[in-house]
Order: C-alpha cells, then sequence, then structure tokens
C-alpha cells in the first residue's frame, strides 16, 4: 500500500514542478515581450539612454528595468496559474493609453521634460502591479 502512495505522490510532484516551471516560462516570456515593447517606446520617445543610465543612475535604470519586466511577469504568471485575464487587460490598456497620450504630447512638439503618461506608468509600475494583483484577486475569488 505504501508503494501505490508514494508513487502517486512521485506523479503529484513531477505535475507540480512541470506547472511551475510553465508558470516561470510563460510569466518570463510575457515579462520579456512587455520590456521588449517598454524599450522600444522609452527610445521612440527619446527618454534618457537607457546604455548610459548604469554608470549615471544605476538604482533608477535597476527599478525602470525591473518595472518593464514585472508588468510583463505578473500578468503572465497570474494568467497560466489562476486563467486571471484582468490583470492583462489593465496592464495592456495603461500600456496603451500612456503611449497614445506621450505620442500627442511629444507629437505637439513638447519636449518630454517633465513625466509624461509613459513616464508616469514607468515610474509607478509598482502601484500597477499592485492593482493588477488586486484585480487578479477579484476575479479569481468571484469565479470560484
Amino acid at each position: 500500500m505504501s508503494a501505490h502512495n508514494s508513487g502517486e505522490n512521485k506523479s503529484e510532484t513531477g505535475q507540480r514542478n512541470s506547472s511551475r516551471k510553465r508558470e516561470g516560462y510563460v510569466g518570463i516570456a510575457f515579462g520579456v515581450i512587455h520590456g521588449a515593447v517598454a524599450l522600444v517606446l522609452w527610445d521612440f520617445f527619446g527618454f534618457e539612454n537607457l546604455l548610459e543610465l548604469p554608470s549615471i543612475e544605476p538604482l533608477y535604470f535597476t527599478y525602470i528595468v525591473v518595472g518593464m519586466f514585472a508588468l510583463g511577469f505578473i500578468p503572465g504568471v497570474l494568467y497560466i496559474k489562476w486563467n486571471a485575464v484582468s490583470p492583462s487587460v489593465l496592464i495592456g490598456g495603461l500600456l496603451c493609453l500612456s503611449s497614445y497620450g506621450t505620442w500627442q504630447a511629444i507629437g505637439d512638439g513638447a519636449t518630454p521634460v517633465d513625466p509624461t503618461p509613459f513616464g508616469w506608468y514607468m515610474l509607478l509600475w509598482v502601484a500597477v502591479v499592485a492593482l493588477a494583483s488586486v484585480l487578479a484577486w477579484v476575479e479569481i475569488t468571484s469565479v470560484r
């Protein structure tokens, strides 16, 4: 009887490890995609040169790059683990709206001296992740 139970435990453990790996891979993929889009927009809008930032402002550089990644990673993991779509919708919507607002400001000839909508999105990424997590929790608990 114990051999049968240990076989089930090994199978369950293997499935959990496989599921965790899948969650990690999907999260990393979403993080890299969001990070790449954010980097392209950062460059397009003419913000600071990110290649020079590590030597000038290493903490700011780390904060921004971690945010670019986390804004994709968190919704990816929440979707693959609990099928929560609200974080992706929130972050995708905020990315689009902030990019459009910044594009409008720059299109009018303004120099992005003060934070633009996209700049605020990147600076306040921790709040965006927190809000996305709360939305995911509401979605998950209301569906189950």
